[in-house]
């Protein structure tokens, strides 16, 4: 990222978005994930759920290196898709132990995503943390 204009972009197709690809990669290679997602304010963390018996886990606890893909190609693939924005945010993936913080995640992607929701409150799912460490923005 190169400047603050350039970085208000991408925060605000994060905070645009409910969904992305998360690729992640292990020992019998890289594996793609569509996924709901909630962010921190400044958009330097993205947040998700899933089981953690998933490939996904078993991933993240092999090589937290995660790359995520945002668009926003919603309605625009017909007849606007010059207007479609994509972003990549490279980022690493840290756990998140507080229980207090992991209820706060969780609320905040049952806002961002109340149909499924009730799909990850089970003890089985656990929150993935995604510190971005760069973000690469083609628009």
């Amino acid at each position: 990222m190169c400047n603050d204009q350039q970085l208000t972009h991408c925060q605000e197709l994060i905070r645009k978005c409910n969904i992305l690809v998360l690729a992640t990669s292990g020992n019998d290679g890289i594996h793609t994930s569509l996924m709901a997602y909630a962010s921190s304010a400044d958009c330097s963390e993205i947040y998700m759920v899933s089981n953690r018996k998933s490939r996904k886990w078993q991933n993240l606890s092999q090589n937290a290196q995660v790359s995520l893909l945002i668009d926003d190609r919603d309605g625009k693939l017909s007849d606007r898709r010059h207007e479609i924005k994509a972003l990549t945010v490279k980022g690493t993936f840290v756990p998140v132990t507080d229980k207090s913080e992991i209820k706060t995640i969780k609320s905040a992607i049952a806002d961002t995503a109340p149909a499924i929701a009730d799909a990850f409150s089970g003890p089985e799912n656990s929150i993935i943390r995604i510190k971005a460490d760069s973000f690469q923005l083609l628009n």
